[in-house]
């Protein structure tokens, strides 16, 4: 399985990837930038492992992938949109397509000179969510040619070719894995979800996988069942900035609030279920 789904019965509307993560605050939201919540999955993942969860393996470059697979967004998370239906700053699935692309292409070319393995597996995380928008319009030239940038860029990479079954090799697919099982953690944690199965989770490099429980009552300390971290307690912050209103006329008006917004800092805990 190289892609994921965010459950449908996940306690708010949002997408699997927001430009900038709206959490729900009072009347207003605390809005955490995309690269921010990749760093925050970076710290979660430098902890997995333990007698019955292997370690990230390569460690160094697939924590690097993990920590940097939304870096290509830093310029987009600098000048945010809004909705315009709704006045709301605006999620990944009402972007355009060529915003997208782009987006996705930097995060994996970013740091291709010195990391091809990382920006491999970033590359691969993206393909998921280009064939997405192939499958809704299988006429998008910016989702086709993006197609055929990442297939060259991982063989390149790599020395695969993604398009043959079973082109990706088993412990590509597992760091591919747990590059997404850390986004979806870190997710959870930063919208602040109650409760989020995550299935085909690895246990080895051997095939070996589990269904992970993720629970909270408050949005801040949660548990996780069964626990694939070294240590009994994980102690985890990420910032964002809050905003006291929901609804903006335009852009400038939401980065307006923005750049007047206070900082805040959300700290969370995962402990054993």
């Amino acid at each position: 399985m190289l892609g994921y789904d965010i459950p449908a019965s996940r306690p708010c509307g949002l997408c699997p990837e927001n430009v900038m993560i709206r959490r729900d605050d009072a009347d207003g939201w605390i809005l955490i930038t995309q690269y921010d919540h990749a760093v925050l999955s970076g710290r979660i993942m430098e902890r997995w492992g333990n007698e019955t969860f292997s370690s990230l393996d390569p460690y160094e470059e697939t924590l690097f992938a993990v920590r940097e697979h939304d870096c290509g967004w830093m310029e987009w998370d600098s000048s945010p949109k809004i909705n315009p239906e709704n006045g709301y700053p605006a999620n990944f699935m009402e972007m355009d397509s060529s915003d997208q692309t782009g987006i996705w292409r930097r995060s994996f070319e970013s740091h291709a000179g010195a990391h091809p393995y990382a920006s491999a597996l970033v590359a691969l995380h993206f393909a998921r969510f280009n064939r997405k928008l192939l499958s809704r319009d299988s006429a998008d030239s910016y989702a086709k040619s993006l197609e055929t940038v990442i297939n060259r860029f991982i063989a390149r990479s790599l020395d695969i070719d993604v398009s043959k079954p079973g082109g990706v090799p088993s412990g590509i697919r597992t760091n591919l894995r747990l590059l997404q099982v850390g986004d979806i953690i870190s997710l959870a944690l930063c919208h602040g979800w109650e409760k989020m199965e995550i299935t085909d989770v690895p246990v080895d490099y051997d095939g070996g996988s589990a269904k992970l429980n993720l629970k909270s009552a408050d949005g801040f300390n949660f548990t996780l069942s069964p626990y694939p971290f070294s240590g009994p307690l994980l102690d985890l912050s990420v910032e964002g900035r809050r905003l006291d209103g929901k609804i903006y006329s335009n852009d400038n008006d939401l980065r307006s609030a923005l750049a007047d917004a206070p900082r805040v800092t959300l700290d969370f805990t995962i402990g054993k279920g």
